[in-house]
């Protein structure tokens, strides 16, 4: 079974009632009690070997390591909000985000501090190929519906030893998670909170951004307290500097969306 945590769950309640205004007929009526949308399910342990031709990391894998860690392996769904693990747990386990969003955090201080986001065909969870026996840190779903493919992870160091190409490819994606932390400590250190939040979106737009014309579109899943963590700032910070861009015609933006009319315009460095 996959390592999906439901949130409460309600189960759902369904009545009928009468309805005496017209010809004595039956009005169904449905109330589903769900508080969470916890949905937590584990999927075929089969899965398409193609979602590894198709990753970089993977790309340099032998059909038979492919095959070794198809065996090993299975895809589960989540739904937002639940934990795929928790401090205190086996690490056993690494995971490639295929669907939705998921962060990776700590809890310092009654609040969960974001450590970084997980997109879709990026590693989570790999802290156990470093060593750790224990999780230290939580990993939960942002999206209501969430797909991750869990990788065994004698699986993957039995590879590791037969594969240098993968090997050399898996510690590079470790020294790229690294310096992202590094620079993070940096900009605490060296910029003010402005300034962290500007190149947070300015990042933003280059990595998940679609080119519409001159404008740049980002859907996305995070909300202001989401932003002010990463950047270690305030949710007032955050809602004040993305208003003032919204004044300046620099971006547009709602719950989901952030339209920047030009990338060019987004001042990172002020």
């Amino acid at each position: 079974m996959g390592n999906c945590q439901p949130m409460t769950k309600a189960p759902a309640n369904f009545f009928y009632q009468k309805h005496r205004g017209i010809k004595g007929g039956l009005c169904l009526a449905l109330q589903i009690v769900d508080q969470t949308k916890a949905t937590c399910l584990t999927m075929d342990t089969k899965f398409d070997l193609s979602l590894l031709e198709t990753s970089p990391l993977f790309a340099v894998l032998s059909p038979e390591d492919r095959l070794l860690l198809q065996r090993n392996a299975l895809v589960s769904s989540c739904g937002k909000h639940q934990v795929l693990y928790k401090p205190g747990q086996s690490a056993n386990k690494v995971y490639m985000l295929l669907k939705g969003g998921v962060k990776i955090a700590m809890h310092a201080e009654k609040k969960d501090i974001i450590k970084y986001v997980v997109r879709p065909g990026n590693l989570f969870g790999e802290s156990c190929l470093t060593g750790d026996t224990l999780r230290r840190d939580f990993a939960y779903a942002m999206d209501d519906q969430v797909e991750v493919l869990e990788f065994d992870l004698n699986a993957v160091l039995n590879v590791m030893r037969n594969n240098f190409a993968f090997a050399q490819a898996l510690l590079h994606f470790l020294g790229e998670r690294l310096r992202y932390t590094e620079n993070q400590l940096e900009n605490v250190v060296l910029k003010d909170s402005k300034s962290r939040i500007l190149d947070f979106l300015h990042q933003m737009g280059l990595e998940q951004g679609k080119r519409v014309g001159f404008e740049t579109l980002v859907k996305h899943n995070m909300t202001h307290q989401d932003i002010a963590d990463l950047t270690g700032t305030s949710r007032q910070m955050v809602t004040a500097v993305l208003n003032q861009l919204k004044r300046s015609n620099i971006l547009y933006f709602n719950r989901k969306k952030i339209l920047f009319r030009d990338l060019n315009l987004l001042p990172v460095a002020v």
